[in-house]
Parts: C-alpha cells; structure tokens; sequence
C-alpha cells in the first residue's frame, strides 16, 4: 500500500495567516485582555518590510497641575505643552518546521486533517507568543528596577522563606498607586504556583464550552505558570519573580505573509531515506508584539527570547505610574 503523503490531505496554498489564530490556544491568547489588537496598526505592519523597525507615535501629557482662577488683571494664562513622543517596535518574522512522522500519527485520529494541522501549528504559535510576552515583561521589569518592583525575599542564612502571598500581592499593585485597578493576569514559576496550590490559594473554574481547558485563577488573576519566569540563586536561597500585568499592556498585529513566504508550506525530499523521500510542514508568522509604554531599542530584526529578557533591549517612555505591569520578587 503506497505511503499517504501530507499533500495527498490538504492544499497549503489554501491557507492564510489568519487560519492559524482560529486555533484554541491562539484563541484563549489573543482574548486574554493583554493584547491590544488595533485596524491602524493592523495596516501599518502589513506595509512595513519584514524586519522592519518602525515608531509608534503617542502624545506625552504634562502633569495635572491645578487650573489658574480667573480675574481682571493682564496677566496671560500658562500655556502647558502637549508633546508628541514616539517608541520604537520592530516586526518579527518566524518559521518552524514539522516532520510527516508527528502529523500523521495526529491525522489518523481525526477525518479534518486541515484542523489538526491548524490546533497543532496555531497551538505552537500562542506558546510561542506566550513565551515573548513573559520574555518582554522581565525585560522591562529588570529595566524599571524599584519602581515597579517589590523584593520581598529572604536571603540569609538561618530566616524563614518569604513565600507569595495575598499582602504581598496587594503591596507590590500598590506601586502603580490608583491605577491599580486593571490587572488581570499573574505570571507565575511552577515553583511559586505549587506554593499557592498547598496554600489553597488558587481556584479552577470549569469552562462551560465542551473541550475547553480548566481556568486557574488567583483571586481576580488568569494564573499563567510558565518557567521562563527568572530564577535568581542568591547566596543561600533562591529568588522567584512574580509578574502581574494589566488588560491592554501589549499592542499586537498579524503580519499576513503571501506567496513568496506563505504561512504554510511543504517541502519534499526526494533524496531522503536513500531515495525513499521525506515531507515536511514548514509554518511560518509575522508578528508585532510590543509592550505598550517602551521602545524597543535593538535595531537587529526579529527579536530572540533573550532579546526580549535583556534590560539594555528597552527603554521607558511612559511615566512608571501610567506603566502595565508590576514585579514581585519572594523566595
């Protein structure tokens, strides 16, 4: 019986940039409330070149400041300045590769091998997307120190763990003072998630969609556990950071690719197995992702993880009171 082949399945000329997004993981991602996906900067990403790093322009408002009374006299107003500013962000440009051995196995259980291809490449994809937004957080956190970080940890010899815990939580939000009240989401190692498991500090809620996966959540918090999360050892102990972020902290744009990099491609071998041949599935994704109140500073296209993690990639524009996110180190 002659070996089904991965083109035999489906047509991948057929396929968009957008077949990927409608993939679950990708879903739960993209409507988690951290990304900002605008029509504007939708177009602008898909004029810009691969690669191509561009400025986000926004208005820098003064300080509030009291208004001046009115009266009688000469005096003239004090006209305050309101500045345009700009941040930097760059459009990355992504590729990975999948074997026959993989899909094949995934295929035969299933009679639309067009939506397996789709959850398994579309899942890939919002791990990955997860992975830099974890990345571009640390990175700012490391950039913006003690403003929008709490160090609570322990490091002597002989004292107790300062372990995570909800007045540490409400002290490390209270940096960003009354602009508190929009976090959303907590990144979390899976070291300092089993402490708030044994705690009973987290609670699963069950999704009402058929498939769906269990919502763990911290309170008012999307816990998201993830060990890209910095581990610092210090001279006794180790140091686990937290990050709480607010709705909105990212703007994102899908990148459409066309025919001369399609999203999706197969690539036959002939020359593999001694003649016998091999096909691959290689996916490919542009993508803006940018932390919204930064620019990013490396003029090198398309940004690695330890890029993202690197304090020397960024730069503040917003005023740490107006930023998305806080940091909370504990043991």
């Amino acid at each position: 019986m002659a070996k089904v082949k991965i083109e035999d399945l489906f047509v991948a000329e057929l396929w968009s940039s957008d077949d990927f997004l409608l993939a679950p993981e990708m879903q739960n991602v993209l409507s988690s409330g951290l990304l900002v996906q605008d029509t504007k900067l939708q177009k602008l990403v898909n004029a810009s070149e691969a690669g191509t790093r561009f400025e986000l322009p926004y208005i820098d408002e003064p300080d509030y400041s009291e208004p001046e009374g009115m009266d009688d006299s000469d005096d003239e107003l004090t006209t305050k300045k309101i500045a345009w500013n700009n941040m930097f962000a760059t459009v990355g440009m992504y590729s990975n590769s999948y074997g026959f051995a993989h899909m094949a196995q995934a295929i035969g259980r299933d009679s639309d091998p067009a939506t397996v291809i789709r959850d398994i490449i579309g899942n890939y994809w919002a791990r990955d997307l997860q992975n830099r937004m974890i990345a571009g957080v640390v990175g700012l956190s490391a950039k913006a120190g003690a403003d929008l970080t709490l160090d609570v940890a322990d490091d002597s010899e002989d004292g107790a763990d300062v372990t995570l815990e909800s007045a540490i939580i409400v002290d490390g939000i209270s940096l960003l003072g009354d602009m508190q009240d929009k976090f959303s989401t907590m990144f979390i190692h899976s070291k300092v998630y089993g402490d708030l498991k044994k705690a009973n500090l987290i609670q699963t809620i069950q999704p009402t969609t058929q498939g769906a996966k269990p919502i763990e959540m911290y309170g008012n918090y999307k816990i998201v556990v993830n060990d890209l999360m910095p581990v610092e050892q210090g001279d006794n102990k180790k140091k686990y950071t937290t990050l709480i972020a607010q709705n909105g902290m990212f703007a994102y744009a899908d990148k459409a690719l066309g025919k001369e990099m399609p999203p999706l491609e197969i690539h036959r071998n002939p020359l593999s197995g001694h003649g016998a041949g091999d096909s691959k599935i290689i996916s490919r994704k542009g993508l803006l992702l940018h932390p919204i109140g930064w620019s990013y500073e490396k003029t090198a296209p398309n940004p690695t993880l330890a890029d993202l993690k690197a304090s020397a990639s960024w730069k503040m524009k917003f005023k740490p009171k107006q930023q998305r996110f806080v940091a909370i180190i504990t043991n």
